[in-house]
């Protein structure tokens, strides 16, 4: 047997390892269940920056939350539109609704805002979101804050991109979906490394004794990646994934936006500790070599049979294993043309690495 063939067979074999070791995992987690009137005071902090649009358009829905006790925090960094305008109007009609301002010469990128906004946080419970997301339900502060366990200093929750016409939304969707995949299995294996500012609650104490490197410093964004990298274990990590839970968010209509906001997001991936860079270049290396194998092989022919075989293995491992988590994460619609975005996907990845050695952009908007 030829060595691209045995490599081709060792590249299949990684990809349904982790279908089958971690992701298969995700279709046992079961959505929360629990008593709202019960669970402590939180502090919702969304940081916005040129956000006057979406503010009006989805603030009302986190200010009406099914929740005793909670206040909504809006950092209004440096915005040149009518981003404060609108605040102060849902101010005027919202008693738990805080606002902080911080003015154009003094914006200095996301993270910043955040921590204004925890600085002023009343309640050691923390939920983030971003200004242009939906929560799904009036349930979604009760049930993410309800995920706490005894032990528990983190929650990640899922942020799906709402549905559109057009194959970039599917795929778009889907990368979304594989990252999801990816944190939650890892999470759910014992080994937390991101989580989403879109849908992320942990704990004002875990924020507190976060001390980010000199090197993580100079990333305009990325303080959710980094935070949950550095402070999240397995014993202190829950998963809320939980469709009343679930913040929407519009995905980018042009090819060229989409890539260019993934670049701001994946940076801090540099800045993960090593063995979960390993884990997960492993297996998109896998996944691109897995793919490049295949054409090689189909070329040359000699092994047509054998070839054909380890692909729609894999394919069917890939679809069996994920076949209720496409359903748990709202993206049922992708399962049966996921082996076509698959291969989209590895193709983006390739093109987004490159991407990711460019210098970027230094705001985070």
């Amino acid at each position: 047997m030829m060595i691209e063939l045995k490599i081709f067979l060792a590249c299949a074999a990684v990809q349904c390892m982790y279908y089958l070791l971690v992701f298969a995992r995700l279709n046992f987690v079961r959505p929360f269940r629990g008593v709202s009137e019960f669970l402590p005071p939180a502090s919702v902090i969304i940081c916005a920056k040129n956000e006057a649009q979406n503010l009006a358009q989805y603030l009302k829905v986190v200010l009406i939350q099914q929740y005793k006790q909670y206040e909504v925090i809006v950092v209004n960094d440096g915005s040149s539109d009518e981003t404060i305008d609108v605040l102060v109007e849902y101010y005027r009609r919202n008693k738990n609704l805080k606002i902080v301002n911080i003015e154009a010469k003094d914006s200095c990128g996301k993270k910043n805002a955040l921590q204004k906004g925890i600085e002023v946080a009343m309640f050691d419970t923390i939920v983030v979101t971003d200004a242009d997301c939906r929560p799904a339900t009036t349930q979604w502060l009760a049930k993410v804050v309800g995920a706490y366990m005894s032990e528990t200093k983190i929650v990640l929750a899922h942020s799906p991109y709402e549905k559109q016409d057009g194959f970039l939304n599917k795929l778009i969707r889907y990368e979304n979906f594989i990252t999801a995949l990816q944190y939650f299995g890892f999470a759910k294996a014992g080994l937390p490394y991101m989580g989403v500012g879109r849908n992320l609650s942990y704990k004002k104490e875990l924020v507190q004794g976060f001390k980010p490197s000199d090197a993580a410093e100079k990333i305009p964004t990325g303080d959710d990646d980094l935070l949950i990298n550095a402070m999240a274990t397995g014993k202190n990590t829950e998963l809320c994934i939980d469709k009343d839970t679930f913040t929407y968010t519009k995905a980018q209509t042009t090819f060229n936006d989409w890539l260019n906001q993934k670049r701001r997001h994946l940076r801090s991936g540099f800045r993960y500790k090593f063995h979960h860079m390993v884990l997960l270049f492993l297996f998109a290396f896998s996944g691109f070599a897995f793919y490049a194998l295949f054409v090689f092989l189909l070329v040359k022919t000699a092994f047509l049979k054998w070839v054909l075989l380890i692909f729609f293995t894999t394919v069917l491992v890939k679809l069996i294993s994920t076949f209720r988590v496409y359903r748990k994460l709202g993206s049922e619609d992708l399962f049966f043309i996921s082996p076509l975005l698959d291969i989209c996907y590895t193709l983006y990845l390739l093109f987004i690495f490159f991407l990711l050695l460019l210098k970027p952009k230094s705001s985070w908007k």
